[in-house]
């Protein structure tokens, strides 16, 4: 009864606080409209009593609680501001001084938007109160003309230069000759005038870059200026932050942004370390790009080699790690300001710079911070460590900003100047500097989010990175981007040994996964991969979810690093870590509440560690020794031990485990389980395990997933039919992946890793229940659509191994989805439908192949893009069962569906070109299946829209893919010779295109598919009067092939030479002696070139291509022997055997 009374009283007193809050506000808001009104009619002529109602109305004003809502009428409050700046002299100091206090409360604090007229009256106001006001106003002036100004971009344009030179003297004054204010408040003030004139605009309007550049350059002097002698400290740390906040909103606007790349970091590197010693304060000075890395620079002091427990002579002393669990404190927000000491480090991975606490993610905060936020019992150091880790935070900011603005290409080059290369001093400025060395967990949160932001995307700038020796008197770039490669993992590792903040661990990790996902490993030293898995294990059971999540994404990138080294083998795939894991927080299956880890658990890892550690550098030496290449370090050399089939990795362990496995013993064998009464890790942490299972199965399947099929497979049963609706569909993605790689086994040309017995009896028991439940969530589309891609990942091997049942529930769970409400399925549906139909158990079904037809064609109808996109990649897909049918005497879809197929095809190919890649495919296989006797019945107009939307998509429009996959089309509807029966005029129509491509076009594929092609009709006659212009088309191209408007386009010259070379073989075989006139001026020409390229054809040929060599060779003979051929028909011929005519024993071979 008593707790009830507690709690009654309390609520009651919420409830009181509550009406008197609303009480007060509307108190606020009816004085303000009555205040408002007597304002509104008030006319000020210049006499001693209109000057004190004027007063008097302006306290009134200014007395409202303007922390609550006082202003329900904006129109009002506008009307006020024109009438205050209206009635009150600019000369008046006093009353200036309250008006500018009244614009502040209204625009500030209120949110209302000046515009129009009155704002330009307002500001002119403010000019003039600047001019004829003493100073000691001038700081309410300043503040009053700052929030008018702030956000309205192009709005005040006009008064730009006016208030430029208005706030130039301000900003240059020392003294004070009336003596009533500071001149370092009034700079002050006035800076932050210019910085509001420099602020975005909130309407996105373009700024003018002329006063931006001026702003510049007076914030770039103001940063430059030395602390003045009378200058307060504060007020000197005040103008920095000011300073650096307008540079950055000049940066954000500025168009040439480029060009102040170099001046930008260079300010940043001033100001980043500012206040921390030992590191002095410096002036900003520009930076430039390093092209190439610095020649003679002195390597590193020399380390002597590391030796082992057990190997060498001498033991490293035995060393604890702090586990997470053993974290006494953590850091918070307001931390920043409370002088802390840093957490020391093991002796093995203490760095000279003190790593620091971190704290909270996000670079949100107050920039502003007047002296009574703090309490008079503060000491003044706490005051001047904020002020000081303002400014770095403010530095950090603006090189944030800089590299969101900037072109990556162009940043790259100033990599140099921010991050270590490991061959400078361990004091260089620099952001890991920053990182290891910042007391203010808030500047260190921005040093990792700006890291983030550099690394993302530079996955393809990072691929160049390489080892090498640095010691030399050059290093190549590639090298110096290597070193410093290596240098980041060294100090990411150590900032993850020293970290205890939970929120900083989440950013802190993020940048560690972003790292490995862009790093080469395969080129670099082997070693790195293992630093980051030895500093993350151990976070892996923290007591947090998010930091567990957070872990398990690195751990995830690090299991998907292509291309595989041997070293990812030993960091992670050891069975005997598994021992070393102790369970983190976890929940009773269906709940989601966090626990503690055990204390005990917590010293048996503790205990083990160091032989852990000594145990994996032993192995780190072992690949080190054996990899004698480092450019073939992702193959695995043979005297690396394999661990197949030793047991779990301790990876997929610890995944499991956080699924609800559990070891079972049972007749002396332990397995894993998954438990009725088991224990789950939270849900963000089974999903992320679910991730990594899934990148386990695309890049590790053979070592990881295979031998451990049987358990995975209970663990995802069991995900799948979890009430999270997010673990459900994460568990579904898993299985699609683990499908995908079992798929990709068994076609694997050096023997499956798993059999097929086991394949199927995975699928067997999925289908019976998990999956097929997913399909009949009706209110959660996502698990619909993953359900869809499941089955569409089985396997035409595995397809054919279920029953019949189990076939026929597949395809119709499928065929229902097509049709569901969200486009999502249906586009996951048709898509697996137009896997499916490739299955040679249904492509020779024809209700199979008609109802799968029925579904593409309705789904190309789709109104979502996404599903005509894949509608028409199924769309393609049946028009090559269909193919493949006729090939092996199959039953044949009537000859009206076919036409209708076309039809679709035709639509599909004006759509846009997502849908047009595909549509031309399907549209091409059409045309080459459809009969003479279907062109008679239903007449050759739709043939001729087929054959225009290929010639068009093949001849316009911007997308390369469309383009090619028209043209090999255009082969495939050539390969049909009874088209040409009833629509001879489709020769004048496809040819000359093509001609056309393979001649200049600045494509190689496109170019590619036109010359194979050109090269398709099987007879003289099909190419008609075109035939010279084929091989004039063919035999340039041939020549222009050097000619690359895209050095990209480098990788496809030699298969265009090939395929050139093949076509003019295929059309020698075809020449008649009719055709030898026309022929003899091209092949003269060009006799030398195509001799040349055919002589390197035949160096590198093929078997299959063999015969068409020889085929035009043999053919040019028997032309030659013809007797009644002139002397121009001859030459012909002649010169057709000796371009033709190559090593013949070396081709007869094959």
């Amino acid at each position: 009864m008593k707790n009830f009374m507690v709690r009654y009283v309390a609520v009651l007193r919420e409830l009181t606080m509550a009406a008197l809050g609303r009480t007060a506000a509307n108190d606020n808001t009816s004085k303000f409209q009555l205040i408002a009104q007597k304002f509104s009619s008030l006319v000020y002529g210049r006499s001693e009593g209109d000057r004190q109602i004027v007063n008097a109305l302006l306290d009134d004003l200014n007395s409202l609680d303007f922390s609550r809502t006082v202003v329900t009428n904006v129109d009002k409050a506008v009307l006020i501001i024109n009438q205050c700046c209206s009635l009150v002299p600019s000369n008046d100091t006093f009353l200036v001084a309250k008006g500018c206090h009244l614009i502040n409360n209204l625009v500030e604090k209120q949110e209302v938007r000046v515009e129009g007229r009155t704002l330009t009256v307002a500001i002119q106001w403010c000019i003039q109160a600047l001019k004829q006001c003493p100073s000691v106003a001038s700081q309410d002036v300043l503040a009053a003309l700052g929030v008018l100004i702030r956000g309205n971009g192009a709005k005040v344009q006009e008064h730009s230069q006016a208030i430029l030179s208005i706030l130039s003297p301000l900003l240059n004054v020392t003294n004070d000759l009336n003596g009533l204010s500071s001149p370092w408040d009034l700079k002050l003030a006035a800076l932050h005038c210019l910085e509001a004139l420099s602020a975005p605009p909130t309407d996105c309007s373009s700024s003018d870059t002329e006063y931006l550049e001026t702003c510049f350059k007076i914030f770039y002097n103001q940063l430059n200026l030395d602390k003045h002698s009378d200058q307060h400290e504060s007020n000197y740390c005040k103008i920095i932050l000011s300073a650096l906040r307008g540079i950055e909103n000049v940066v954000v606007q500025s168009s040439a942004s480029g060009d102040l790349i170099g001046d930008v970091i260079g300010i940043t590197k001033a100001f980043m370390l500012f206040g921390i010693p030992p590191y002095q304060a410096i002036k900003p000075s520009r930076v430039l790009p390093a092209a190439v890395p610095i020649c003679d620079i002195p390597p590193p002091v020399a380390r002597g080699p590391k030796t082992i427990k057990g190997v060498g002579s001498r033991t490293r002393p035995p060393r604890k790690r702090s586990t997470p669990g053993k974290k006494k404190t953590e850091t918070t927000e307001d931390d920043e300001d409370i002088p802390h000491t840093a957490p020391s480090l093991p002796p093995s991975t203490a760095h000279p710079e003190v790593p620091w606490l971190y704290g909270p993610v996000g670079l949100d905060c107050s920039w502003r911070t007047s002296d009574s936020d703090y309490s008079d019992s503060e000491a003044p150091a706490s005051r001047l460590r904020s002020h000081h880790a303002r400014i770095r935070q403010a530095a950090l900011q603006l090189l944030l900003a800089l590299i969101k603005v900037s072109d990556r290409r162009v940043m790259c080059g100033y990599w140099w100047n921010l991050l270590p290369d490991g061959l400078q001093s361990i004091n260089t400025r620099t952001l890991i500097t920053c990182l290891l060395r910042d007391p203010s967990p808030r500047c260190r949160t921005a040093v990792l989010i700006v890291l983030w932001t550099l690394l993302v995307g530079s996955r393809s700038y990072l691929q160049q990175a390489e080892h090498g020796d640095p010691s030399g008197s050059f290093i190549p770039f590639s090298v110096s981007l290597g070193n410093m490669l290596r240098e980041l993992h060294r100090s990411l590792a150590q900032a993850l040994a020293a970290e205890n903040a939970v929120l900083a661990l989440t950013q802190l990790l993020r940048v560690v996964a972003i790292l490995v996902q862009n790093t080469p490993y395969h080129r670099l030293q082997p070693g790195l991969l293992t630093k980051i898995v030895r500093s993350v294990r151990p976070l892996t059971v923290h007591k947090d979810v998010n930091i567990q999540v957070a872990a398990l994404t690195v751990l995830g990138a690090v299991v998907a690093v292509l291309p595989s080294v041997p070293e990812l083998t030993f960091c992670l795939m050891k069975p005997r870590f598994a021992l070393l894991l102790t369970k983190g927080p976890g929940v009773k299956q269906g709940t989601q509440s966090e626990g503690e880890v055990s204390g005990d658990d917590e010293e048996k890892y503790e205990e083990r560690e160091e032989f852990e550690l000594d145990a994996e550098e032993a192995e780190i030496e072992q690949i080190k020794f054996t990899s004698v290449d480092n450019s073939n370090a992702s193959e695995v050399d043979s005297s690396v031990p394999s661990l197949t089939g030793s047991g779990l990795p301790w990876i997929l362990e610890l995944c499991l485990r956080n699924l609800g496995c559990q070891s079972v013993s049972s007749g002396g064998v332990t397995k894993f389980a998954v438990l009725s009464d088991g224990t789950f890790a939270a849900a963000p942490v089974r999903v992320e395990s679910l991730q990594v299972i899934g990148a386990m199965a695309t890049c590790h399947f053979a070592n990881a997933i295979a031998p451990n099929i049987s358990v995975l497979q209970n663990a995802l049963e069991v995900a799948l039919k979890d009430s999270d609706e997010s673990i459900r569909l994460h568990a579904a993605r898993a299985v699609e992946s683990i499908g995908l790689a079992m798929h990709k086994s068994l076609e694997d040309e050096t023997g499956p890793t798993i059999s097929m017995d086991v394949i199927t009896l995975f699928w067997r028991e999925l289908l019976s229940n998990s999956v097929t439940s997913l399909v009949q969530c009706a209110d959660q589309p996502s698990l619909r659509a993953a359900a869809c891609d499941c089955l569409a990942n089985i396997g035409v091997s595995v397809f054919e191994k279920l029953s019949t049942d189990q076939q026929i529930l597949s395809f119709t769970l499928l065929f229902g989805c097509v049709n569901d409400e969200e486009s999502l399925v249906r586009a996951s549906a048709v898509r697996a439908i137009g896997l499916f139909s490739l299955y040679p158990c249904l492509r020779k079904d024809i209700q199979f192949t008609l109802d799968s037809i029925e579904a593409v064609s309705q789904s190309l109808k789709d109104e979502n893009q996404i599903v005509r996109m894949k509608a028409s990649w199924s769309l393609g897909n049946i028009s090559d069962s269909l193919v493949f049918n006729r090939s092996e005497g199959c039953e044949e879809v009537p000859g009206n569906v076919l036409l209708d197929l076309l039809q679709a095809s035709v639509t599909a190919s004006l759509d846009s070109d997502k849908v047009r890649a595909n549509g031309v495919r399907a549209l091409g296989n059409f045309l080459r299946l459809v009969s003479a006797d279907a062109v008679r019945q239903h007449g050759v107009e739709v043939i001729d829209r087929a054959v225009n939307a290929l010639t068009r998509n093949a001849s316009t429009g911007s997308n390369m893919k469309v383009r090619w996959n028209a043209c090999y089309a255009i082969g495939n509807m050539l390969k049909n010779p009874e088209l040409y029966e009833h629509n001879i005029n489709c020769q004048t129509t496809i040819f000359p295109v093509l001609c056309n491509l393979v001649h200049n076009f600045r494509n190689f594929k496109v170019r590619i598919n036109a010359a194979l092609a050109l090269g398709v009709p099987e007879h003289r006659a099909l190419y008609g009067q075109h035939f010279a212009a084929v091989w004039a088309a063919l035999l340039a191209g041939l020549d222009n092939s050097e000619h690359m408007a895209d050095f990209n386009e480098y990788k496809h010259r030699d298969a265009l030479l090939d395929q050139i070379c093949c076509s003019l073989c295929h059309i020698a075989t075809l020449v008649t002696v009719e055709d030898l006139n026309g022929l003899h001026d091209e092949l003269v020409l060009h006799q030398d070139s195509l001799q040349q390229h055919l002589r390197r054809m035949e160096d590198s040929v093929v078997p299959e291509r063999s015969g068409v060599l020889l085929g035009a060779a043999n053919h040019a003979n028997q032309l030659l022997s013809n007797p009644s051929l002139n002397s121009v028909q001859r030459n012909s011929a002649l010169l057709l055997y000796t371009v033709f005519t190559l090593n013949q024993d070396k081709l007869t071979t094959y």
